[in-house]
């Protein structure tokens, strides 16, 4: 059975322009028609430029110029600047804003060939203030936050791949609520100039799609200096639950246990890594409170000037950051570097290939609570570590998944590994069925 385009994934479509089995503009088509079925109940787009979209294609099907993303249908997080579509950062406050200049990222896609569909929805500035997407599951639930609309829009079919970012959970946690992959590269590795900035320590650009494939063709094009690695003989793995581990729902507790019941089948060595659990804790509320600082400065101008504008989590970050000690900032600093060194070093030291422990507390919990916590992302944000974030199954419906952690700069290393365990994920029963 042929899937129709909107279901194929970001690679396989790809794959299919450049054998000539379809053209690009029957992708753009097909992914219109299909955002006209399902945008209504889910508001996954902030900005869509379907004419500009059609227009580009049927430009690249004329010229017959392929690219390395030819084929591959892209959604910007609503952070992120574009010359040709506003840019409103989430916020009221910038509903008309229009860049001067696409953001560095954007210019690669536009060049490997990809096509802009439009903007997804942001939470306000990338923090708190949820925007109107529903999970595409069940539009009773959140799909996550900050980047709700990048994450719904990929498990909707109405975009092959979706750029977002991670500050604190803003990738990992809504890909695993709305069932795709999402990847958090090594903090810095892909360049986010022309990003909105809320905290330049932890701010990293996020990728979600369908597949692990999807996710590497695109990184290939977006990362600089990303180092050649590769995974163990055998493959060991760090069983890391976590500090926060009884704060996890049994669906996710059992899925985690599935995940590596499973991985031992396949060869997978696990053992518990030299990490303590109290100082993964405190880089979590590291990442809270460099948050808000950063953050206080950052939107330093929107405050100063606007403040009634702003939603009340928005304001409420700005004011406790600037009630923070500079000495405690600074203190907060230097105990994330040294954490960044013993983590890398427990990594290498103990032969992991890479660390498995939840991507969220469990399912989407219902809009009306919020998107959800953010207290399993955290840490490895302030990390700066490379993350991914894999579907393993449902609970009531809804998706879960496990994330897995690697030493800053193994992203390569990540993506083969993930891609591995996203095929014998797939195979299983007790967790596919």
């Amino acid at each position: 059975m042929t899937l129709p385009l909107w279901n194929c994934s970001a690679s396989e479509l790809h794959a299919r322009v450049l054998a000539g089995a379809c053209s690009v503009e029957q992708i753009v088509a097909a992914t219109l028609e299909r955002i006209a079925q399902r945008e209504p109940d889910i508001h996954a787009w902030s900005w869509l430029d379907a004419e500009g979209a059609l227009a580009a294609a049927r430009k690249q099907d004329h010229d017959g110029a392929r690219g390395s993303l030819s084929g591959v249908i892209v959604g910007l997080k609503d952070i992120i600047d574009t010359a040709d579509m506003p840019t409103a950062y989430g916020a009221a406050l910038y509903r008309d804003h229009r860049p001067a200049r696409d953001a560095a990222l954007v210019t690669r896609l536009r060049r490997a060939g990809a096509i802009i569909l439009g903007k997804t929805v942001t939470t306000e500035f990338a923090y708190a203030a949820p925007g109107p997407t529903r999970n595409p599951h069940d539009t009773a639930h959140t799909p996550g936050g900050s980047s709700s609309g990048s994450a719904a829009a990929v498990a909707a079919g109405m975009a092959g791949l979706a750029i977002s970012s991670q500050t604190g959970g803003s990738t990992i946690r809504p890909a695993a609520f709305c069932g795709v992959v999402g990847f958090k590269p090594t903090h810095g590795l892909i360049d986010s100039s022309g990003m909105k900035a809320l905290a330049p320590s932890s701010d990293t650009v996020g990728l979600h799609a369908r597949s692990v494939a999807d996710i590497a063709l695109a990184f290939d094009v977006l990362a600089d200096g990303a180092a050649p690695s590769s995974v163990g003989t055998p493959i060991r793995i760090a069983w890391f639950p976590g500090p926060h581990a009884a704060a996890a729902s049994s669906a996710a507790v059992a899925a985690l246990g599935q995940v590596r019941h499973v991985l031992e089948q396949y060869g997978m060595l696990f053992a518990m890594p030299d990490i303590a659990p109290a100082d993964v804790a405190a880089l979590g509320e590291c990442n809270s409170l460099i948050m808000a600082v950063e953050g206080a400065h950052s939107l330093e101008p929107e405050y100063r000037l606007h403040r009634e504008r702003l939603a009340t989590p928005t304001q409420r970050l700005i004011e406790t950051g600037r009630a923070v000690p500079a000495e405690r900032y600074r203190e907060a600093l230097e105990f994330v570097e040294r954490h960044r060194i013993i983590f890398d070093a427990a990594m290498t030291n103990g032969g992991f290939d890479a660390l498995l422990s939840f991507s969220a507390p469990g399912v989407a919990p219902p809009a009306a609570d919020g998107t959800g916590n953010s207290l399993f992302n955290r840490p490895w944000s302030m990390l700066g570590t490379p993350c991914l974030s894999l579907p393993c199954g449902f609970s009531a419906g809804l998706p879960l998944a496990v994330q897995l952690v690697a030493r800053r700069g193994a992203d390569l290393a990540l993506l083969t590994l993930g891609s591995e365990i996203e095929r014998w994920l797939a195979q299983d029963q007790s967790i596919t069925g």
